[in-house]
């Protein structure tokens, strides 16, 4: 039996001891892909959406699933990551969906039978992604009419509205302002799954990119009497090779979340730095520091994570997404992006993006 549309890949050093799962793999997986070595593996993960990793884990590579994962990057949460290993389990034992003792799986049924299993699951979870994303794309029709007739009505061209009846309005454009933000992001993170996320880099000042972020969140900021304080670099505006709109969503999430985080009357602090190479600009970093409460300890890890919403003394609304789309927008540039706590209280959020030679 074959398993349909589940892409199968498999690390596997040495192939003479992985003989049963080829056999297996044939059946239920004949367009799998094998490869030796981890750099050749995240060459393959950057070209292919695969569902499924199986992993052979022996004495040769047994400390390197750490750099396996590093490597992958965000994809490996798109993905089913299966460890089988021969004599001694990694350390990293969360890095895998499934970890197999090969000496527990030494008859062909039960090899088959775990990995038809797994294939299944995966084969389910592709499902589900391909019809959410289907069902974001559908919604996205009604909702843009549902905002163009309730404009349309605030605005009275059906008859004017008293006081309260315009209260109402606002907070319905509000609300479906918030519905269509959260929308883009489920569809971000799904083109990000489905690997169909793509990005068009153009050379453009990072200043005012900045000032147009500001301005977008302006009003967010004003309602708490919050202000914004830029500092640029002292050879002065610069321009960087990057997708506009991806990188507007980036400081957008990132600037929205300093904004809901830190206390009334407060100022939020934005700087931009640039590494010079033989009188090139080659990396930029951008700063966003906050005077909210910080990150806790045991989250620092966790809050670029998908759904990730928890943080000290904060209730929020949203699915927990904002900071997970940035760091897939940040890391589609080749970049990076993390935050710390400061000495002096609240937090701050660093993004650096690398670039490369202007083209003359």
């Amino acid at each position: 039996m074959i398993v349909e549309d589940v892409k199968v890949i498999v690390l596997a050093p040495r192939e003479d001891a992985f003989q049963l799962y080829w056999d297996v793999l044939s059946q239920l997986a004949p367009g799998y892909q094998r490869v030796a070595d981890i750099p050749t593996l995240i060459r393959a993960f950057s070209k292919t959406k695969y569902e499924v990793l199986l992993v052979q884990i022996t004495a040769s590579n047994r400390d390197k699933m750490e750099e396996m994962a590093k490597g992958l990057g965000l994809t490996k949460e798109t993905v089913m990551i299966v460890g089988v290993y021969e004599d001694k389990a990694p350390e990293k034992e969360d890095l895998f969906d499934f970890l197999l003792d090969k000496r527990d799986c030494t008859a062909l049924p039960v090899v088959h039978n775990i990995l038809r299993g797994i294939l299944t699951l995966a084969q389910k979870v592709k499902a589900q992604t391909d019809l959410s994303a289907m069902l974001i794309h559908d919604m996205r029709s009604p909702i843009q009419s549902i905002l163009s007739y309730s404009e349309l009505l605030k605005e009275g061209v059906f008859g004017p509205l008293n006081e309260g009846q315009l209260r109402i309005m606002e907070n319905a454009l509000r609300l479906t302002d918030t519905l269509l933000e959260l929308m883009a992001q489920l569809g971000d993170v799904l083109r990000f799954e489905n690997k169909s996320l793509r990005i068009h880099p153009e050379w453009l000042p990072i200043k005012v990119l900045l000032q147009d972020v500001i301005q977008s969140i302006w009003i967010q900021a004003d309602k708490k009497n919050i202000k914004f304080s830029f500092n640029g670099t002292q050879e002065g505006p610069f321009d960087v090779f990057v997708d506009r709109m991806a990188l507007f969503r980036v400081l957008s999430n990132l600037l929205t979340n300093a904004v809901q985080h830190s206390p009334e009357n407060s100022v939020i602090r934005l700087s931009t730095q640039r590494q010079m190479e033989n009188g090139r600009t080659t990396c930029f970093t951008i700063h966003i520091i906050d005077s909210g409460p910080g990150i806790k300890d045991d989250e620092m890890d966790i809050i670029f994570d998908k759904f990730y919403k928890a943080r000290a003394g904060v209730k929020k609304g949203g699915f927990g997404l904002g900071l997970y789309v940035a760091r897939v927008y940040v890391e589609a540039h080749k970049g990076s992006i993390r935050a710390y706590n400061n000495r002096e209280g609240g937090s701050t959020f660093q993004i650096s993006i690398p670039v490369p030679e202007k083209k003359v």
